[in-house]
């Protein structure tokens, strides 16, 4: 007798799952508007906490627009279902390629953007390089990912009822 798979391969709608990391990278990648959002939710008094990460505005602006090509492939990933838009596939047929094509810059940014003397300054600054690196490699390599960028779910054909007498 065969043991079940310890987690589901496909979805419900017979795709292949999105897998955790991606989702992580997503995370990190769009840390500008993460800290954004939280910055929004503090007190008024406590909102200089941005410019530990971003010390200029310059550069918090820099991250969003890198960042920003994301945002649609989120409105692409909600749409991954049967019932969604399908104009959304073209923009999540080249999702692998937009997530590598952010990664690339904001690691370049990340890493123009350190102290020369980061390792003795703030050595908590190239966490964040490390992982984009990490990223990186996973995107080219992943042929889950792969898959689950070359699919898109069927329309669901409407159901039409027929009168037999």
């Amino acid at each position: 007798m065969s043991k079940a798979p310890l987690w589901p391969v496909l979805d419900d709608y017979g795709l292949h799952k999105v897998p955790l990391r991606f989702y992580w990278l997503l995370l990190l990648l769009l840390r500008p508007y993460i800290s954004w959002i939280l910055v929004l939710t503090l007190p008024q008094d406590q909102r200089s906490m941005l410019a530990l990460f971003y010390p200029l505005q310059r550069d918090f602006i820099i991250a969003c627009v890198v960042a920003a090509p994301l945002l649609l492939l989120i409105a692409a990933l909600s749409q991954r279902k049967p019932k969604g838009r399908r104009g959304w596939r073209h923009i999540w047929r080249y999702g692998g390629l937009i997530m590598l094509s952010v990664a690339v810059v904001d690691l370049v940014v990340s890493v123009s953007h350190l102290p020369s003397q980061v390792m003795l300054d703030a050595p908590w600054r190239i966490v964040s390089p490390l992982l984009l690196i990490i990223g990186c490699i996973w995107l080219l390599r992943s042929r889950t990912l792969k898959a689950v960028f070359a699919e898109w779910p069927e329309p669901i054909a409407p159901v039409t009822e027929t009168n037999t007498n």
